[in-house]
């Protein structure tokens, strides 16, 4: 025990192959004594299975901003990209990013899962939503994931912590009754085509606002999903959707293709 609430653990982990010296890995840790032997426990293990890894100088933090640099930008869609960051800068890493990554413990997370819930608001005018806290979990989750692949850790600590689950709420959908109330009011906006085939395609907003005639088959009644509108820090840009999934033909109602070719004439 170095002080009140820190020990410290010095464990023999081979001999330098070159040199032939021994190699000694030193760690403090946070807490009361049986922090420390269940931490001494755990390295004893990765020993024993040839899964230690030397510990780097690097925060989480550090990993963090490189992980979203160098792996979400170039494996993920520009949303996910913006979105990852916001949350990782603005949240995450004001919270946990001090910690050497391989000093995390399962415990930070639960710690910082239960603090953001409460008053985890930039403003701290209040906590953030479970569904936000569930987010951060699933980055960090993503994160740690790939510092293990990487050789960066031995295992992934967010694997044994629970996120808060957030509620099950009904999605308010339009009942069919009320489809034709709807149209009858749009008729006369100058959306009344857009919301039309909204409703009889389920097209996404981004989907329909990149739609183009040539995608149009109304010989055959259908329509291709090739492209979508994305806004992304205030610009809008045409691109392909992000899943395969998302590029799909659509049967066109008897109506709907009706409507179309009335306007394509127009």
């Amino acid at each position: 025990q170095r002080s009140k609430g820190s020990w410290e653990i010095a464990i023999d982990v081979g001999r330098d192959p070159s040199t032939g010296k021994r190699l000694q890995h030193w760690e403090t840790v946070r807490g009361i004594k049986r922090d420390a032997q269940q931490r001494l426990a755990e390295l004893l293990v990765t020993i024993e299975q040839g899964s230690y890894i030397k510990p780097k100088r690097l925060t989480l933090g550090e990993w963090l901003e490189d992980w979203v640099n160098s792996y979400v930008t170039t494996n993920c869609s520009p949303r996910t990209v913006d979105s990852y960051q916001s949350e990782v800068r603005g949240h995450i890493i004001p919270a946990l990013g001090a910690i050497p990554l391989t000093h995390l413990r399962p415990q930070h997370l639960q710690i910082y899962y239960a603090q953001a819930l409460s008053q985890g608001r930039v403003d701290r005018k209040g906590g953030l939503s479970a569904r936000t806290v569930q987010y951060h979990h699933r980055i960090l989750f993503e994160a740690l994931s790939h510092a293990v692949k990487t050789g960066l850790l031995g295992r992934n600590v967010a694997e044994v912590v629970d996120p808060p689950r957030p509620e099950h709420k009904n999605m308010a959908t339009l009942a069919p009754e009320g489809v034709p109330r709807f149209l009858k009011v749009a008729r006369d906006t100058p959306y009344y085509l857009l919301f039309y085939t909204a409703l009889y395609t389920g097209m996404r907003l981004g989907e329909l606002l990149g739609l183009r005639w040539c995608d149009v088959d109304l010989n055959m009644a259908s329509l291709s999903v090739v492209q979508a509108l994305y806004k992304r820090r205030g610009i809008c840009e045409m691109r392909e959707p992000k899943s395969s999934h998302s590029r799909r033909q659509i049967a066109l109602s008897p109506s709907l293709t009706l409507l179309l070719r009335e306007h394509e004439v127009a």
